[in-house]
């Protein structure tokens, strides 16, 4: 054998080696995010996490497939489907899907003697492929920031409580004994309303791990938008209030009592959804205008945003609509395909 064709076949082997050396060195480790990163909108999570965009890509909850994880491009072309998981409170980075597997909760559901094997909250890549366990309890309000994920997580022994691991499952922390929804994390610290003892919306400080009142009151779903914050009232029939970050100058933006509510990318556009018997309907108001237009008629939820539309279910799951987030386009349904198993 020639000595130039024995360098070539070393070569050969020292690329295949190195080559599966990377393989196997990516498939075993977690990618970081950037400490900024949110993996949701806090009104998308608030409404169940059901649509989530991240560059380009919209992935979601799959009605049409019993709540399959799908993906598919912001214009709503191919469609593809991720996992046979009925999923909820999507969350997405750079390199993963965080979601809550809620597969007792579809049509075909086993009965409660599986509930903890169909629940818990799960990552995968891209791809849809490398599943891996986060939380193998009941959850919610699955929220991701930076390198952390921030749950409430059901114990059969100590309750609903809010915890927070990180994004590869290996340092899970008990944060509130409280069934707390996280509101937003920023600068190192978590709002959220009181559950316990009040209904403040207070902080916890996530380097001490201590906790203080950040604006006295009773508030339901406060969303951080810019400048403002926007809440529902509960002890003013629910209706929708907005006021400055510093708990000043609070005003009503919906005189009316409502069930849900959510705020688009922009800021421009409030949809919401009023809770008032024969009465009930969907609504946007204009937040530069203050004029506010009704939708559709009746009972109506999970209001969800990306980036160009909104997306609302009606109450028994039978439809779910598609406006522009702009309110340039006319009101229709969203039907995407049921590509069957993954």
């Amino acid at each position: 054998m020639s000595t130039i064709k024995k360098v070539l076949i070393t070569l050969f082997i020292i690329t295949a080696i190195t080559f599966f050396g990377i393989v196997i060195y990516s498939s075993g480790r977690t990618f970081l995010n950037d400490e900024d990163l949110v993996g949701n909108t806090t009104g998308n999570i608030y409404n169940g996490g059901l649509f989530c965009e991240r560059d380009g890509k919209i992935y979601f909850s799959n009605d049409n497939d019993d709540g399959s994880l799908y993906v598919m491009n912001s214009d709503h072309t191919k469609f593809k489907k991720l996992h046979n998981d009925k999923a909820a409170y999507i969350n997405v980075d750079e390199n993963y899907i965080y979601y809550l597997r809620a597969n007792n909760t579809r049509e075909n559901a086993s009965g409660s003697i599986l509930f903890f094997n169909n629940t818990g909250i799960y990552r995968l890549n891209q791809n849809g492929k490398a599943l891996k366990v986060i939380c193998s309890n009941p959850g919610a309000y699955v929220t991701v920031k930076g390198n952390h994920i921030y749950y409430q997580n059901y114990d059969v022994n100590s309750g609903l409580y809010l915890y927070r691991n990180q994004t590869d499952g290996t340092l899970e922390r008990l944060l509130l004994k409280e069934a707390a929804i996280p509101s937003i994390i920023m600068d190192n610290k978590l709002y959220y309303v009181g559950v316990n003892e009040n209904h403040n919306i207070n902080v916890l400080d996530l380097s001490s791990f201590t906790t203080q009142t950040y604006i006295e009151g009773n508030f339901g779903y406060p969303i951080f938008s810019g400048e403002y914050i926007y809440y529902m009232d509960p002890t003013d029939n629910y209706t929708i209030k907005r006021m400055n970050n510093d708990g000043s100058e609070s005003i009503v933006l919906v005189n009316e009592r409502c069930s849900t509510y959510n705020i688009t990318n922009s800021g421009k556009y409030l949809y919401y959804q009023v809770d008032d018997l024969q009465n009930s309907k969907i609504c946007r108001i204009n937040l530069n205008t203050m004029e506010s237009e009704v939708l559709l008629k009746g009972h109506y939820k999970q209001i969800h945003v990306t980036e160009n539309h909104v997306y609302f279910k009606d109450f028994d799951n039978k439809n779910t609509y598609i406006i522009s987030a702009d309110g340039s386009s006319k009101l229709s349904t969203f039907n995407p395909p049921n590509l069957g198993e993954d």
